[in-house]
């Protein structure tokens, strides 16, 4: 994969051939799919990897601000050669027919140029946006690193809508391991009843998550058990390497352990095995702790790094990496 072969290079930015006319033919289809103000705001510069797990790699997209037409004169102008991909010209595809429409959509003053300064303007409102729901989940949101978040319900009902709507999107992201938040019909009816503070049932689920009032100005937010039970995540750890379990925990093994481990939920019977040396979280704590990363060997536990438990590898460690995960 070429994220794996950047990170092993020690690369740290992947750069991308995407063009001025790239971005006008994306906002259009965008567009015509009904995408809101995330998909028409188009492709940034500069922008985090899509996967979480290489989240220290970046995408740079240099070309962004050169039309097609530039690119092939300055290629004829020193003399350099060129491929052509033959989908390009395939109109079974939907670009390439937006493509072929494009001197019909500049006669009507939609040229690439003028796509791409409103994808300009619709970022910085997107930025802006993003600002305000970083604000609101850095003041009313306690993150724990048992993985739960204590959700303060005031300053959501207080915050525009569209604020609370996003950062609540993003928490069931974050928190439900998933690459993608829920649909925002969804998120719009949780945020609604996230806000009314004495609104039933007194509990609700979406995304992998579970949402429990635990009284009229809080909101616990974990993983919910029987999503958790269904995606079963285990990832198999190397000596001297670190992956992400569950999209939400990184956990790293040491050069020196003794062997490879595979990262599991601890479930009851990592509880049971644990024993009385747990330090359990405080809030629902064999609940929580149960949904937690634990490190197995031949069906053996061998370490439980979040409550405490570092059996026979002490220098094990997990941490839970919330939003920089996304």
């Amino acid at each position: 994969m070429l994220a794996e072969r950047c990170r092993a290079k020690g690369i740290g930015v992947v750069l991308t051939g995407h063009t001025l006319d790239d971005q006008a033919e994306t906002f259009l289809l965008r567009l015509a799919r009904g995408s809101g103000l995330d998909g028409l705001s188009g492709m940034a510069p500069v922008a985090a990897f899509p996967l979480p797990e290489f989240r220290d790699l970046k995408i740079a997209r240099p070309l962004l601000p050169f039309g097609h037409a530039e690119l092939i004169a300055t290629l004829i102008h020193l003399k350099q050669p060129w491929i052509t991909d033959p989908s390009n010209a395939n109109d079974r595809f939907a670009r390439v027919q937006v493509r072929n429409a494009s001197s019909a959509l500049e006669a009507a003053g939609l040229t690439a140029d003028r796509i791409a300064a409103t994808t300009h303007h619709l970022r910085r409102a997107r930025e802006a946006i993003d600002a305000a729901v970083a604000q609101l989940i850095a003041t009313a949101v306690e993150v724990a690193p048992w993985g739960y978040a204590l959700i303060a319900i005031g300053p959501f009902a207080t915050a525009p809508r569209e604020v609370a709507l996003r950062a609540l999107a993003k928490l069931l992201q974050v928190h439900g391991g998933a690459d993608f938040p829920p649909r925002f019909d969804q998120t719009e009816a949780l945020v609604g009843w996230l806000v009314a503070s004495d609104a039933k049932p007194a509990g609700r689920t979406l995304g992998g998550v579970r949402l429990a009032r635990r009284d009229r100005k809080t909101i616990l937010l974990t993983r919910e058990e029987a999503a958790l039970a269904k995606d079963d995540p285990k990832t198999a750890i190397e000596p001297g390497t670190s992956q992400l379990w569950d999209r939400r925990f990184l956990i790293t093994l040491p050069r020196t352990a003794r062997a490879p481990v595979e990262a599991a939920k601890l479930g009851a019977a990592g509880l049971k095995a644990v024993g009385e040396k747990a330090a359990l979280p405080p809030v629902e704590p064999r609940r929580i702790a149960a949904a937690l990363p634990a490190l197995w060997r031949g069906g053996r536990l061998v370490a439980a790094p979040l409550i405490g438990y570092a059996g026979d590898e002490p220098a094990i460690s997990a941490r839970f990496v919330g939003f920089a995960g996304t």
